[in-house]
């Protein structure tokens, strides 16, 4: 993970606590952040990126207990191989999205320099080991299908891949504490940036809503759900404030949303985005 992605989500978290407040403020009133001020909206930020990932967590763990079940029932309600092997083919999607729910956690660590700590080692050794054994488990639910494979085989391979995820979870439980994630500020290029993001937004979040105003049209940002605003206000001043280029800026508002949003959500970022960027390129080559 690249540390300016680190840095706009943490950007965008801590702009989820200064949006109200702005908002009340006269122009005279909206001061830029002071390092004290900047070093406190991110510690809240980091206590909120944690909590998120203790929820990816929570939510990985739901989907492994929903393949498990799926697992037991293959042994127990039927013994027609053809409703064995369906009931068994349930569980790859789920699996393998615990795996990448893990697996985005896991990145966060290692990119938070805790690489060399043996329980995040040992979910990486581990949450490896799930994703082979998973993709063995699905080619034999195939050669099941074709008569060349025993299904009790697939079902084993993918009880173990199911074992191997909860051990990579409960050895990534030991790390994900604000206290591990405030190693990320203590990193020049992440504190630097999200820094920049933050000082711009105080300063020019009025000008950007006019830009994304014109490239909505009839529609108003402000009436919005705010993380969708907020992902679209943070693109906007990379790209006209920091010197970020339009398709980098746009492509991760187009990440942050889809973590952060829902389809629809991302989709229409993307819309807005685009129009704002073409009116900003038009303007310019007018002048």
């Amino acid at each position: 993970m690249k540390a300016r992605s680190i840095a706009r989500e943490l950007a965008l978290l801590g702009a989820s606590q200064l949006t109200d407040s702005l908002d009340t403020k006269t122009a005279a009133e909206r001061e830029p952040l002071s390092n004290k001020q900047l070093d406190a909206l991110l510690l809240k930020a980091l206590t909120a990126l944690s909590a998120d990932a203790q929820e990816s967590i929570e939510t990985a763990e739901g989907e492994l207990q929903r393949g498990e079940r799926l697992i037991l029932e293959s042994e127990t309600r039927t013994i027609e191989t053809d409703k064995v092997r369906s009931r068994i083919q349930l569980t790859v999607p789920l699996i393998e999205t615990a795996i990448n729910r893990v697996g985005s956690n896991l990145e966060l660590l290692v990119f938070a320099r805790q690489g060399g700590k043996r329980s995040v080692m040992a979910a990486q050794n581990a949450l490896e080991s799930a994703a082979s054994l998973l993709e063995k488990g699905d080619q034999l639910l195939l050669d099941n299908e074709r008569r060349a494979a025993d299904i009790s085989e697939a079902r084993q391979q993918i009880q173990q891949a199911i074992a191997a995820v909860k051990t990579a979870i409960a050895e990534l439980k030991q790390s994900l504490e604000p206290a591990t994630f405030a190693k990320f500020i203590s990193q020049t290029d992440i504190r630097g940036y999200a820094g920049d993001l933050l000082y711009s937004w105080t300063r020019y979040w009025q000008a950007v809503d006019v830009r994304l105003d014109e490239a909505m049209e009839k529609w108003n940002i402000r009436r919005l759900a705010r993380v969708d605003r907020d992902i679209l206000r943070l693109a906007m001043i990379e790209i006209m404030h920091l010197s970020v280029p339009k398709r980098v800026a746009i492509d991760e508002a187009i990440e942050m949303a889809k973590r952060y949003s829902d389809e629809e959500g991302y989709r229409f970022i993307n819309g807005v985005l685009r129009r704002a960027t073409d009116k900003l390129e038009s303007t310019s080559a007018e002048n």
